[in-house]
């Protein structure tokens, strides 16, 4: 694999498996990475000053061990290609304590940063499809199941289901504001991904597990990630529009950033202003200033 490097000034895992209002805030393309395998998403390790992106390989969904993390720089440069192998198909990732938990089918696996080697594996038996993955606080990991239309959590060792219900319609993107679990709604994929029905935000209560709209219960997108805004909100990933949105509380979405089809789960750093997004079908990272 021989990684490409572009960088260009201005606006640059369903797009895969497919092959608005103004705002005050706008994300322009700053550079753009190729030479990914599927990358599905990117999370900020503060510590190291790195960027991990994972890797799902040729199928999202198949045991096959191909796939992978590697590290990226926030200017776009790839520092080590494959960083941890003997995965299968990596998608969202949460870093607690040194660790890098990352979502890989029907498992969350656990990595050591400082030796870069799986340290442990906790299965979810009954999971269809794991994908995204936040810590809380508390300790918690939670990680969502976009096909179980739920959410899992990860607690003393064990996995477990958290919560589910038919408000989590393909929950796929997830982060943590206050005492609540954000999650991004894919949609209603009863249908097929042909008829699927776009799905809204919404919020699930974590001591309650009382699941609300986050902003507007309209479909605003096929979501995917999701991440605060830096100001009170959140920004999302609209997969299959290819669409970098913005939505406040009890807010419709807005879009503030054109993507591609295939746009997965982001990450913002937010002292730097730079949102960092995977375009899975294309196998590239682009990072885009976040600025008003």
């Amino acid at each position: 694999m021989t990684p490409a490097l572009k960088r260009i000034g201005g606006l640059g895992l369903i797009g895969l498996m497919l092959a608005s209002g103004a705002t005050a805030q706008t994300a322009t393309e700053v550079w753009r990475t190729t030479g990914f395998a599927s990358p599905e998403s990117v999370e900020w390790d503060a510590a190291t000053g790195v960027l991990y992106v994972s890797n799902m390989g040729a199928d999202p969904m198949a045991k096959d061990g191909d796939g992978y993390i590697g590290t990226l720089g926030t200017d776009g440069v790839i520092q080590t290609d494959k960083w941890v192998t003997g995965l299968d198909a990596p998608k969202g990732m949460a870093i607690v304590a040194g660790k890098l938990y990352t979502a890989d089918i029907d498992q969350l696996i656990e990595i050591d940063i400082a030796t870069a080697a799986i340290s442990n594996r906790f299965p979810a038996a009954g999971s269809v499809l794991l994908n995204d993955v936040i810590a809380a606080p508390d300790g918690r990991i939670f990680v969502s199941d976009t096909f179980g239309n739920s959410v899992w959590v990860l607690e003393a060792g064990a996995m477990a289901i958290f919560a589910q219900d038919p408000a989590l319609m393909g929950a796929n993107g997830l982060t943590i504001a206050g005492n609540a679990l954000i999650v991004a709604n894919l949609g209603d994929i009863s249908q097929g991904f042909e008829k699927i029905k776009p799905g809204f935000v919404v919020s699930v209560d974590l001591t309650s597990k009382a699941i609300t709209p986050y902003g507007s219960a309209d479909p605003s997108g096929v979501l995917d990630g999701v991440e605060p805004d830096g100001m009170g909100g959140m920004m999302i990933t609209d997969n299959m529009g290819g669409r970098l949105l913005q939505q406040a509380p009890g807010g419709a979405s807005a879009e503030v950033g054109k993507l591609e089809p295939g746009a997965a789960d982001l990450e913002f750093i937010a002292d730097q202003g730079l949102v960092v997004v995977p375009l899975t079908p294309v196998n590239t990272v682009i990072g885009m200033t976040w600025a008003k």
